[in-house]
């Protein structure tokens, strides 16, 4: 075991000291504070003065007395509208009202006292100064104005964009199939939303998504993982920049939630608000337009099948929102508490029609196409619950505790693709496509039944309390936990699902001895069931089904703040440990196995490892193929199971002083430590294997200063700042679910024959799961689990005596190489902030991020085996070159999971050296940004901020959450630490053999924003408008093709071969297929544009109560109904006819690298491919925006 340097002794020992006197602790930030001096008329300090605070949402008062130096200082004050009293002996009473705090912000309020008795009170008035002086934190609070008078969602992420550098980004969702459950596939999915989020050109899971300070993201993808209805809300914030050292894991921001609370008096409401389809627009995230290739259409030898949009028909649905909240005094000043529900009701209605007209198999008809018209329906309920209890103890004792659920259920969740509108009736080929009935079973209709569905409980649970240990000290304790347990029902658990890759229909049987002509025909539905349609399924069949998938996240944090005028000035320290625990299991499989069939003669089965070359031969000489007398089978299992928990460990100190140190100048000084573990999870070790290396950084590995300064003058109109910092990303747990063995694809291969009477049916493919695996892994000798442990007849060839031809394991697992160091980023901001008016002001800054280290996983492809990954810092350590990286994976041995699996191990096909090749690729995202913001504070009933952001984003990688179409076809994947972004390193050079870094595919280097609303009272009403406004400038489209091989229906070994940002027109010949690409140039997509819009208009319906009013509201974003193209398909070489430059050359080893990284002639090598043919959709739109959305409320507030 090597030893790590730990933190010096002296700061642990000092940090833990302190804590000990804490009896609370405090996780991230949601409260403010407020500080000032006091000070008599000559401009003398007072000391002694007694400095009282109540508030809308603090429980009884604070109080404190100004020190020496006549400063003081209030700490956790819940945001809300305050008054401060002063009371010095032989001065009058002063006192401030309606003075607005929100969360994380430390006005500074001083106070000129006047000569007088102390029960004569003198009124000042003022809102709190728009330029806080003292930090350089750039945040952005979404206060309870805003949030009611602004278009908005229904959660609290839709507003994450009204913060400048923040951006809702469409190429971080939407495009990527499932997410957003626990039914996703771990590593394959997105966030399930429309869009993800983007902060400082970080990856929607790259920032911290927080609801009262607790940590909320998904455990294993990183995004936001909670939802929260803005009528449970106080107030949201978003840190973009300057992150204070208490905050870890956010290399974008830190978005905070903070609920609402009780009172001294009842106050709630009740709403409810309406959506359909008979309101809003034709595309949306269920149903819209597909680039795709025409169905009808066919391919030539020069030329790709058609492309086409499909534009579907219009789903009917409704969403449903009542609610209600209420909040008081269990005790006046003593106990608040807080209710709040709200259920959201989903339902979709999907008519699609089954007419002989759409069938396109006229040789064997469409079992459905006498169907009609035939409706499905999905309905989806989510359960938005909350409740929290404050309670002051004493003057200097408050704790609390809150719980916030939103457990979902939906029903129907299959739903068959939509109908075409009239002028594509006749391309769309539903029921000749999918799922067919054998043996009586009608599979098609039984995919879809409405029994099919999900459960999913969501809960968050926050407990904490504050101690006021002396007037200087104040200890908060917090703890937290997060849960979430996602699992299907109503699927088929019995039998298997035979699949038939190929049509049956009309196949004869394989014949012998050889040579022979095959003539007698495969058995018919008559007589059994492999003459059956391409395309035919057995049973209905999630690949996802999962029976469980259980996340936890813990959370513990305790910290000490105190502040000390003296050592060169004033000192406001805040010290603290965190904890942050993430664990999950999950059990991930088919509902039932899954067997691919293949049936007739010809049918020929490639091996892939020594043992199933062997059975080949043996097959081969017997049929002609390796293959039995009917064909073959393929028992696949996909799953990701997790027996025992996987579990991240992360421990924090921090240490940060805000000194003013006179003369306005205040220093930001922090550091921040972190110590994190994650193991290999118990249970996946297999004898005789050496198992993967654990992540494990120690306290030295994970050191992050946060250094930062901030000067005003004495007028606090005026401040110029600048900040340092560094941030590691805390790991998600994929790496957990998908590389060291738990997440599994495994192939059992046998021939297929008859059953013992000459014939065949389904039952005698009698797979069956065992701990749910039907093909567990162990070598490829490990046959298929089937019932009662006996193989079937139809699956051993009673010539050869072959029964499992090989079991190949496509899922090696991926050891961590020796020295990686954390996901880091290192960022450096300065800005100027001028407060124009007392409602108006302007900030300017600059922000340059820069990444240090990544974490991904890295390969070489073998001549053998392929790719063989292992999990790296790309272009650093072990990976830094080709043939460094070379030696590295061959001292590995079978390190791999897979026995006799090893990297460059044929002497007779080795994998060879480059030492020319150039160095690895490093993973660089550069962004450079200036924000300019104007921010205009409530005043004469409107409020508003409009910002402008010039930024490049620019590199080669685009974090946890994919946006590269060449990763796999999809945006929005999200992916920690796996994605497809260095598994080669010629993904890094161009055709000119230089690096192709670019701008990044959500670089948008102009960006207008603003938001604002109007209040217009008339007649004891009001109507409100608010608005919000986005001219976002189009993303850069980048030419790319695959080199070396092609297949699968996606691109697979896909390369930007112009550079990032370079587009070619590109043309073939129909006749002779000759390929011309011309002059590559910088191209983007149409600017993105949005108009959100909201009136409400409200009726006060007590005179003698002014919080009793009714109100209604309509809500629209995308008001104007606008179809922005955000994506256009860039790849010019035909996935369909698995067409690529250079074709199999990824198999020839280390000179693979040297021609691909070298540079090469792109259209000479095109056109000396014969089978090359280009892409028919290259250049054509396959993402738009979402439609409009209309919500219309009413609600009754008190």
């Amino acid at each position: 075991m090597n030893r790590r340097v730990s933190t010096p002794k002296f700061v642990v020992l000092q940090l833990c000291t302190l804590l000990l006197f804490a009896a609370t602790v405090f996780a991230q930030e949601t409260t403010a504070g407020l500080q000032g001096t006091i000070k008599d008329p000559s401009g003398a300090l007072v000391a002694n003065a007694q400095v009282v605070v109540t508030g809308t949402t603090l429980a009884g008062n604070k109080q404190t007395k100004t020190d020496g130096s006549g400063y003081y200082r209030f700490a956790n004050l819940p945001p809300g509208t305050y008054n401060v009293t002063v009371n010095a002996e032989g001065f009058a009473t002063t006192k401030r009202e309606g003075l607005v705090l929100e969360v994380g912000r430390l006005p500074s309020i001083d106070f000129a006292l006047q000569v007088g008795k102390t029960s004569t009170v003198v009124e000042v008035s003022g809102a709190a100064p728009l330029v806080d002086t003292t930090t350089n934190t750039n945040q952005t609070n979404i206060t309870a104005d805003m949030i009611n008078n602004a278009p908005h969602d229904t959660s609290f992420q839709s507003m994450i964009q009204f913060a400048p550098m923040a951006r809702n980004e469409p190429l971080a969702g939407g495009q990527m199939v499932g997410g957003g459950t626990g039914g996703g596939l771990p590593g394959s999915s997105g966030n399930g939303g429309a869009v993800g989020y983007s902060i400082g050109g970080a990856a929607d899971s790259e920032s911290a998504y927080l609801v009262e300070g607790q940590d909320t993201e998904n455990i294993s993808g990183g995004y936001s993982n909670a939802n929260v209805p803005f009528e449970f809300i106080q107030e949201v914030q978003v840190k973009t920049s300057g992150i204070e050292a208490e905050h870890g894991g956010a290399l974008g921001g830190v978005i905070n939630v903070v609920m609402k609370k009780g009172g001294n008096g009842y106050h709630g409401s009740g709403f409810l608000t309406y959506e359909s389809d008979a309101l809003d627009g034709a595309y949306n995230v269920i149903n819209h337009d597909t680039l795709r290739y025409d169905p009808l259409g066919a391919p030539t030898a020069t030329a790709d099948q058609a492309a086409q949009t499909y534009v579907p028909k219009n789903d009917t649905f409704h969403v449903l929102q009542p609610g209600f909240t209420i909040g008081g005094p269990v005790k006046k000043d003593r106990i608040w508490f807080f209710l709040g529900f709200a259920p959201l009701g989903r339902s979709v209605s999907r008519t699609v029609n089954f007419d002989p007209s759409i069938c396109n198999l006229p040789t064997a008809g469409c079992l459905n196409q006498s169907a009609g018209n035939q409706t499905f329906k999905l309905k989806n309920w989510q359960y938005y619950s909350t409740a929290r209890l404050d309670a002051t103890l004493t003057q200097k004792v408050r704790v609390f505790g809150s719980w916030l659920y939103q457990f979902e259920r939906e029903t129907g969740s299959t739903l068959p693709s939509a109908d075409p509108i009239p002028n594509q009736a006749n391309t769309f080929l539903n029921s000749g496509t999918v799922g067919y009935a054998n043996e009586g079973i009608n599979t098609f209709f039984a995919q879809y039944s409405p029994s099919h569905g999900w459960s999913q409980p969501n809960a968050t649970y926050n407990v904490g309390a504050d101690l006021t240990l002396t007037p200087k000290i104040v200890a908060t304790t917090r703890f937290g936990y997060f849960f979430t347990n996602y699992h299907d029902f109503g699927w088929p658990t019995t039998g298997a699902n035979l699949s038939w890759n190929l049509s049956g229909i009309g196949a004869t049987a394989n014949c012998t001895p050889q040579p022979c002509t095959p003539s007698a025909p495969i058995p018919t539905p008559g007589g059994g069931a492999l003459q059956q349609n391409g395309g035919t399924t057995t049973a209905a069949y999630d690949q996802s089904y999962t029976l469980f998938n259980a996340s936890k996240h813990y959370q513990f944090n305790q910290d000490v703040a105190f502040f000390k005028s003296g050592w060169g000035g004033t000192h406001n320290f805040k010290l603290g440990y965190q904890l942050n625990k993430m664990s999950n299991v999950i059990d991930q499989n088919g509902n039932v196995p899954q067997v691919f069939m293949t049936p007739g003669s010809g049918q020929n089965y490639t091996a892939a490892t020594v043992p199933g070359s062997a059975n080949c031969a043996l097959l081969t000489a017997e049929w002609g193929s390796c293959a039995g007398q009917y064909g073959y089978v393929t028992v696949e299992d996909f799953a990701t199971i997790l027996p025992k928990p996987a579990i991240d460990w992360n421990h924090a100190l921090f240490v940060q002083d805000a000194w003013t140190v006179g003369h306005g100048l205040t220093l930001n000084l922090g550091i921040r430590v972190e110590k994190e573990r994650l193991p290999v999870p118990a249970g996946l070790q297999q004898a005789g294997v050496v198992p993967p290396t654990s992540i494990n950084f120690p306290w030295s590995d994970k050191i992050e200063p946060r250094l930062g300064a901030a000067w005003g003058p004495a007028s606090g109109k005026m401040k110029i700042f600048g900040s340092y910092g560094v941030v590691n990303d805390v790991m998600k747990l994929l790496l957990a679910q998908t590389s060291w063995g738990a997440q599994v694809f495994e192939d059992c291969v046998y021939p297929l024959g008859p059953d013992g009477s000459n014939t065949f049916t389904n039952s005698d493919i009698s797979v069956a799961f065992v701990n749910n695996r039907a093909c567990p892994n162990g070598g490829p000798t490990v046959p298929a689990n089937f019932a009662g442990g006996t193989t079937p007849t139809s699956l051993t060839d009673a010539g050869t005596g072959v029964s499992l031809i090989e079991n190949v394991n496509f899922r090696p697992w991926e050891p961590v190489a020796k020295g990686v160091k954390p996901y880091r980023q290192h960022e450096f901001v300065i800005g100027y902030d001028y407060q124009i008016a007392h409602d108006w002001a302007f900030e300017a800054r600059y922000d340059r991020r820069r990444l240090d280290h990544v974490i991904e996983d890295a390969s070489l492809a073998d001549p053998d085996n392929f790719e063989m990954y292992t999990i790296v810092n790309p272009g650093q350590g072990v990976n830094a070159t080709i043939d460094g990286y070379a030696n590295y994976l061959t001292s590995l041995g079978s390190a791999y999971g897979i026995p006799n699996f090893a990297f460059n191990a044929d002497p007779l096909n080795p994998f060879g050296t480059c030492p020319t090749c150039p160095h690895q690729p490093l993973a660089v995202r550069n962004y450079d940004g200036v924000e300019l913001r104007l921010t205009k504070g409530t005043s004469h009933g409107w409020a508003g901020m409009f910002s402008y952001t010039w930024s490049r984003l620019w590199g080669n990688y685009t974090g946890l959450t994919t946006t590269e179409q060449t990763d796999g076809g999809a945006t929005g994947r999200d992916s920690p630490d796996t994605t497809r972004a260095f598994d080669e390193p010629f993904y890094y050079f161009g055709a000119n053999g230089k690096s192709n870094n670019g701008p990044l595919p959500t670089d948008r280097p102009n960006a207008f924003k603003g938001n604002l609303y109007y209040q217009l009272p008339w007649k004891g009403m009001s109507t409100t408008f608010g608005l919000f406004q986005v001219a976002y400038q189009g993303s850069p489209l980048s030419s790319f093709t695959d080199l070396g091989l092609a297949c699968c229906n996606e691109p697979i070994e896909a390369t930007d071969i112009f550079g990032r940002g370079k587009w070619a027109n590109i043309t073939q010949d129909p006749a002779t297929g000759a390929v011309t690409i011309g002059t590559p140039y910088s191209r983007r997509t149409p600017w993105f544009t949005q108009t959100d819009f909201h009136i409400a208009h409200s009726i006060k319906v007590n005179p003698n109560n002014e919080a009793q009013r009714l109100e209604f509201s309509a809500t629209a974003l995308n008001v104007l109904n606008q179809h922005n193209v955000v994506s256009y398909w860039q790849g010019f070489n035909s996935i369909a006819a698995a067409s690529s430059v250079l074709p199999n050359s990824i198999f020839v080893g280390a000179p693979s690298y040297q021609q691909l990284e070298s540079g090469y002639d792109p259209q000479a090598a095109v056109n000396a491919n014969p089978l090359f043919i280009q892409n028919s959709q290259y250049g054509k739109p396959n993402l738009w925006q979402l439609s409009r959305n209309l919500r219309l409320g009413v609600s009754f507030t008190f």
